[in-house]
């Protein structure tokens, strides 16, 4: 698992101990009293919930699931002949990828709300209000992600041989004509 980004982005920017500087609970619709009310009993500590374990729980799956979309935005533009070191060039670039990956953990976060069966309208939050937020949170990971991998510069690379230097396929046009 890409050990480099766990820990990058925090849950609560009282902490202050994020190396990325960015915090979950400065995304627009996060409260830290509701993530942890949504804990469920594997997430406590003791007898009470825990906002950490639930962060915990969501950061792993975004870790995972950013891999694999960070994959595919790569490969709509990039290939390569031998191999690809994803792990090496996502930790080689998380600086420039770090707010797509923000974006990402308030998508994961969204959904443990939405399928947590702790959370109703009286207690916590709006179930349509999160689904709101996730989706607008989708689109602004996206864009970012696609942004921050157009923007990765490969000249200066340890993660690839010389030889081995990703290059752009182009676009691909198809134009159909009938006789």
């Amino acid at each position: 698992m890409l050990d480099c980004l766990t820990g990058y982005i925090g849950l609560s920017s009282e902490s202050g101990t994020a190396s990325s500087g960015l915090y979950l609970d400065t995304l627009a619709g996060f409260n830290l009293a509701n993530v942890g009310k949504i804990a469920d009993i594997g997430q406590a500590v003791g007898n009470s919930p825990s906002a950490a374990r639930v962060f915990t729980d969501v950061e792993k799956r975004t870790i995972a699931k950013f891999r694999t979309l960070f994959i595919n935005e790569f490969n709509k533009c990039h290939k390569l002949y031998k191999r690809t070191n994803v792990d090496c060039l996502i930790c080689e670039n998380k600086d420039l990828l770090a707010v797509a990956l923000w974006y990402l953990m308030g998508v994961e976060m969204s959904e443990e709300f939405l399928r947590s069966d702790r959370i109703n309208r009286y207690t916590t939050v709006d179930r349509q209000k999160i689904r709101e937020q996730k989706s607008e949170m989708t689109n602004d990971f996206l864009s970012e992600l696609a942004t921050a991998v157009a923007g990765i510069d490969f000249t200066e690379s340890e993660c690839f041989e010389p030889d081995e230097e990703p290059e752009c396929g182009g676009l691909v046009t198809i134009i159909e004509t009938c006789p």
